[in-house]
């Protein structure tokens, strides 16, 4: 475990390096095209081929640094300025009437109602649209799975209908997507106020790009608290070897709860280089290709990022895959993510190792777009209630 661990903390340098150096390439170099909302690309690309994505708010720093630059511009006062501004003070001082405030000024005005979200209904935005992306993709997610999964004959001779593509495992799909994103989005805001934190920006200086993929990766990490029971018991049923989830669940309450996080290195290992690399991917094309400030644009870069990060890390969707739907009745047991990867590699050449690519692309590469659409469908909503109530 220490040695995944260490893989992934030096792949997040790596990637993060490169962000913050594609960064000031791009202000160093020609001009750039509009401010990208980061925020929402490295949320809607954060997590693995089971995960959903979920963007977050566009925040005010690019406009806050543009007023410190106005500031900064401006001519320092000299002593002279300085007493003449006194001077000017004190006359208008004496110049003012003495004497009780009007007792009839009207009242002060109510405060504006901010239209920012706040930390919770940030969550819930985010939590709706992994739902709803999981409930839409499911079966994609489960072609995958099969296509994935070691062959064997289905138990009891049973077949595989056209309705089980949409129904087997979507079970613990529903009942974990919402807390698996509410765990995620929580601690992706966390990490950007950490980030964020002067404490931090004293000692390390990151970019913005380079915080939100930080961020966006430590979410899909703490998300995979959740996501890995839910695929532990979504896909061996999805892959056939129960007939349904409480059968799944009744089998891994039998092994123990390590049963419960079995296949736990091989989802990180897949889940964050995935995040990573979709990110990195989506900053690189829409600086190449000097794509607007549009939301059509920046959902369809996503998909263009998440589906090349799905193809490269394919392989270590097999061997979670493997690791998660073997049976005791299997001769010989996967011991781990590269133990999975060199048998699979020897016993059934390379093109085992991307088994279901194309369902896991076309499972990826939309996820964005729905993501993206039915998070701002609900902030809207969200925005509209608090300003009714604000009215009130």
């Amino acid at each position: 475990m220490a040695r995944r661990l260490a893989l992934v903390a030096a792949f997040l340098l790596v990637a993060s390096a490169w962000a913050q150096g594609a960064e000031e390439v791009a202000f160093d170099g020609e001009p750039t095209p509009a401010h990208l909302d980061s925020d929402t690309a490295a949320a809607a690309l954060d997590g693995g081929a089971d995960a959903e994505p979920m963007p977050t708010p566009p925040d005010d720093d690019v406009a806050a640094g543009a007023f410190n630059e106005a500031s900064s511009d401006e001519p320092t006062p000299t002593p002279a300025d300085a007493a003449a501004s006194e001077a000017e003070a004190e006359q208008a001082t004496s110049a003012e009437p003495s004497g009780p405030p009007d007792a009839a000024a009207a009242p002060a005005p109510r405060p504006a109602v901010s239209s920012e979200l706040t930390y919770g209904e940030n969550m819930i935005c985010g939590s709706v649209a992994r739902l709803a992306a999981s409930v839409v993709l499911h079966p994609f997610d489960t072609l995958r799975t099969r296509a994935q999964a070691r062959k064997r004959a289905q138990p009891g001779g049973a077949r595989f209908g056209a309705a089980d593509i949409f129904l087997k495992g979507i079970v613990p799909q529903v009942a974990l997507a919402m807390p698996a994103g509410a765990l995620q989005f929580a601690t992706l805001e966390a990490a950007r106020d950490g980030l964020s934190s002067p404490a931090l920006a004293s000692r390390v200086a990151l970019n913005k790009p380079a915080k939100d993929l930080i961020a966006s990766a430590l979410g899909a990490l703490a998300a995979s608290l959740i996501r890995v029971p839910q695929e532990v018991l979504k896909q061996p049923v999805q892959a056939g070897l129960y007939a349904n989830s409480a059968a799944a669940a009744r089998a891994v309450w039998r092994g123990g709860p390590a049963r419960l996080y079995r296949g736990f290195g091989a989802t990180v290992l897949r889940d964050v280089p995935w995040n990573s690399l979709g990110y990195t991917f989506f900053r690189a094309l829409k600086l190449a290709l000097r794509a607007p400030d549009d939301a059509v644009w920046d959902m369809a870069l996503a998909a263009a990022g998440g589906g090349l990060a799905a193809i490269i890390l394919t392989p270590m969707d097999v061997a979670k895959t493997r690791l998660m739907t073997q049976s005791s009745a299997d001769a010989v047991q996967y011991s781990g993510v590269f133990n999975t990867l060199g048998r699979v590699l020897r016993e059934e050449g390379v093109g085992a190792l991307f088994r279901g690519v194309l369902p896991r692309t076309i499972y990826l590469a939309p996820l964005a777009a729905i993501v993206y659409a039915v998070y701002e469908e609900v902030a809207r909503l969200l925005k509209k209630l608090k300003h009714a109530r604000h009215a009130q």
